[in-house]
């Protein structure tokens, strides 16, 4: 016969006991206790769940083996299994065994082995007349301080379980908190409307010089953008070939004699520097010559040639270059030039070696300058430049280069330019504005800096030249905050029928948050405005 299983919580008290009792569908149940349960250590209870259960026509067997609630169940007249598995007996006070070990209950076995012979009509082991004694209980209990009811020494007095009464408190506190404060924001700071205006545009082409710069500021009328830098430097060593020859001999010398006939020459000084001339030769006077009445027939001096060579040497009689009436002449043929022809640096091979740099693979320099530019900018890669301000040639520039050999050392430093959109959507602004046909009512909606290019771009020193191409839109003029002023406390409806009475307004949407706004909010600061631009025209 089937029968019912009722675990007792510590928490249940006698009457909720006996109110499982009630509500079971089954004639057989089996009351299973937990360890040290102070609800059934009480003769007047179990005599309460016996007449219970035979007022409503049960039969309950006790699921124990604890020495002291078997004995009170013997009082009672309550049958007792010391597992699911045991055969249910009434115990008799005197037989009870001696065994005082904790109840071992196996909740998960299957349904207790012969207590279905309980059933009504059945009576094994006289389990009915133990029963019957059950009618015997008077209807009321007697008062608990009655000594025949008195507990064994291991019945305990239930102990509320504060632990368990703090956290139930402190979640039901947080719980209650998050509500209101879900409360709180949903009606006063969630509600949020956003308009999308559908305006329909023409296109508006700009095709203009400009020049950028980062020290230039962004001015429409000037044609000038405000660019960004970014440089680098690093130190350079490029070995070359000096092509140059040189004579680097000793230069000739002699001596020339002045005199002159005319007493007007009297007192002319023949300066230090005074170029003579011999066979095509130029020589130069090393000091101050003073033509006198005394030196008027022999004023000497030394002359040097201009050049290194032994070419100058051997040059002899008459000069020319010297004042009028004055003769110049050389007392002895000129000597002492010599040749030696070696390597020198010529300009040329500096600036040689300058484009072979240049020249190099500078993509990996380029990029890592890319990467120095901040934000959403358009490069402008053909300013790209190398700076040799700071590099010099050793030997310099006309020195002699031992074998040829001269390097290129320094610092060089790689620049290149930018122009943030930020700068370029100012600067299409300004300019479109400037094309409006009726600025009282139309205005700008997109400017085109989004796919703004620049094109022929020629660097500078500062910066750079290019040509700026952009395409913008321009619309109905429609106030953003005339538009939010209007819409505040209205519906869908009401809005949409004020905006699209505005010429040029092509359809309007409006998306409420949460799900549960149907209504602008009252605040402007929660209200967006959008606008989506209809091209086709």
């Amino acid at each position: 016969m089937n029968k019912d299983v009722i675990y007792i919580d510590v928490e249940d008290d006698i009457t909720g006991i006996i109110s499982k009792i009630k509500a079971s569908n089954e004639k057989i149940i089996a009351l299973v206790p937990p360890k040290r349960t102070g609800v059934l250590q009480s003769a007047v209870n179990l005599r309460l769940l016996a007449r219970a259960a035979k007022t409503n026509d049960k039969r309950v067997v006790l699921i124990s083996s604890n020495a002291s609630l078997v004995s009170l169940a013997a009082a009672a007249a309550i049958p007792v299994a010391k597992n699911l598995q045991s055969k249910p007996e009434l115990v008799e006070p005197s037989s009870l065994d001696a065994d005082d070990s904790v109840d071992v209950i196996d909740g998960n076995e299957v349904p207790i082995g012969e207590h279905a012979k309980m059933a009504p009509g059945a009576d094994p082991d006289g389990i009915d007349e133990a029963a019957e004694t059950m009618d015997d209980i008077p209807s009321t209990p007697p008062p608990r301080s009655s000594r025949a009811t008195k507990p064994s020494k291991k019945s305990r007095a239930k102990v509320p379980n504060f632990s368990s009464f703090r956290k139930k408190l402190f979640f039901g506190i947080t719980g209650g908190i998050a509500l209101i404060a879900f409360l709180v924001w949903a009606i006063f700071f969630a509600p949020h409307a956003t308009i999308v205006i559908a305006a329909k545009t023409t296109s508006s082409s700009v095709n203009t010089d400009v020049v950028v710069g980062d020290k230039l500021k962004t001015d429409a009328k000037k044609g000038t953008l405000k660019a960004v830098l970014a440089s680098q430097s690093e130190d350079i060593s490029q070995d070359f070939t000096a092509t140059g020859s040189k004579n680097v001999g000793n230069k000739a010398t002699g001596t020339v004699q002045f005199s002159t006939n005319s007493i007007t020459a009297l007192g002319t000084t023949i300066p230090a520097g005074t170029k003579l001339v011999s066979g095509g030769l130029a020589y130069i006077t090393q000091s101050d010559v003073t033509i006198t009445i005394s030196n008027y027939n022999n004023a000497p001096t030394t002359v040097e040639a201009a050049e290194v060579g032994a070419k100058y040497n051997a040059a002899s009689g008459s000069m020319s270059g010297a004042p009028n009436n004055i003769d110049a002449t050389l007392v002895d043929p000129t000597s002492g030039g010599t040749d030696k022809i070696v390597k020198v640096v010529k300009e040329s091979d500096v600036q040689k070696a300058k484009q072979s740099l240049v020249d190099q693979n500078t993509d990996d320099i380029i990029n890592q300058l890319k990467g120095k530019f901040e934000g959403d900018v358009v490069v402008l890669e053909d300013t790209f430049m190398t700076d040799y301000a700071n590099v010099t040639s050793n030997p310099a520039v006309g020195a002699e280069a031992a074998g040829g050999n001269a390097t290129l050392t320094g610092k060089v430093t790689y620049k290149m330019y930018a122009v943030a959109r930020s700068e370029i959507d100012e600067f299409l602004k300004a300019t479109l504005t400037d094309t409006l046909d009726n600025k009282d009512e139309q205005r700008i909606y997109d400017t085109g800096a989004a796919d703004a290019q620049f094109q022929d771009v020629v660097k500078k020193t500062d910066g750079g030249e290019a040509t700026l191409i952009a395409t913008g839109q321009v619309g109905p003029k429609i106030d953003e905050k005339e538009v939010k002023e209007n819409a505040k406390g209205k519906k869908f409806g009401d809005i949409q029928a004020d905006i699209q009475s505005i010429q040029g307004v092509d359809s309007v949407d409006i998306k409420f948050f949460p799900f549960w706004v149907n209504t602008v909010p009252d605040d402007s600061k929660k209200v967006t405005v959008q606008f989506k631009l209809d091209e086709s025209n």
